[in-house]
Formats: C-alpha cells, structure tokens, sequence
C-alpha cells in the first residue's frame, strides 16, 4: 500500500507537469505549439517522465531497485513510451476520429482518458518489469 500511495503522489506531481506544460505549449500566451497537441504532449511528457523517474527510482521504489541504472532507465523509458503512445492515441482519435480539436478535449483526452489508461500500464510496468530488485530490503 505504501508503494502504491508513493506512485500515486509521485504520478500526482508529473500530472501536473505534464499537463501544465502541455497547455502552456498547446494554449498558453505565446502557443508555441499551437495546433500541434501531439507535439505537445511528447514535449510535456519527455519533462514529466525524467521527473518521475527520479522521483520514483529515489523514493518509491528505493528498496527495489538494482546495481544496474541503466537497465532500468532502459525499461522505464520503454515502459512511460508506452503511456505515451496511449496518450497520443487518445489525442488522435479525438482530433480525427471524433473530429474534436478544442482546448477542453484535448485536455480530456489526455489528460482523463489517456492519462488514466497510461498510468495504470505504467503502474504495472514499473512493478512487474522495472523494479524488480529485493522487495525485502524496502525500509518499513
């Protein structure tokens, strides 16, 4: 439980990065990437994900990670790609399928819906396949 509230906080923290850093390239002052939402959320996603990586591999997982930083930088990029392309699928369908391209269903469709189905892949990804060092050497 303990694990799950520390990922819960740290994907609560990178939520907001991501999604502030995707409406303020998308729909802040200066739309730097206005009318690019895909680009958009690979930038904003690329930030979110070194944050969360950090946060993670230092906090939540401490007790679970391995020798080998590399290898899990490997997964774990491999594993927020993942969360990535759900999000972009979202965002796709919405612009072309659903044929809805304003602010608020771009931030529904990221951040609701393929936020939401990315984290929990990613949730599952981390435990099963990243971070799968000694769970009994964990602090209590």
């Amino acid at each position: 439980m303990r694990e799950f509230t520390q990922f819960g906080l740290v994907g609560a923290l990178s939520y907001v990065i991501d999604s502030g850093l995707f409406n303020l390239l998308q729909h802040g002052p200066t739309g730097v990437l206005a009318g690019h939402p895909n680009s958009a959320n690979i930038v904003s996603a690329c930030v979110a994900t070194c944050f969360s990586w950090v946060a993670n591999r230092s906090w939540t997982y401490r007790g679970r990670t391995r020798d080998s930083a590399a290898r899990e930088a490997f997964l774990f990029a491999f594993a927020n790609a993942g969360g990535i392309l759900i999000t972009q699928f979202c965002l796709l369908f919405t612009h072309h399928a659903l044929g809805l391209n304003g602010p608020l269903a771009d931030n529904v469709s990221a951040y609701v819906v393929g936020f939401a189905l990315g984290t929990a892949f990613r949730f599952l990804f981390y435990h099963y396949v990243v971070f799968t060092g000694d769970a009994a050497t964990r602090s209590r």
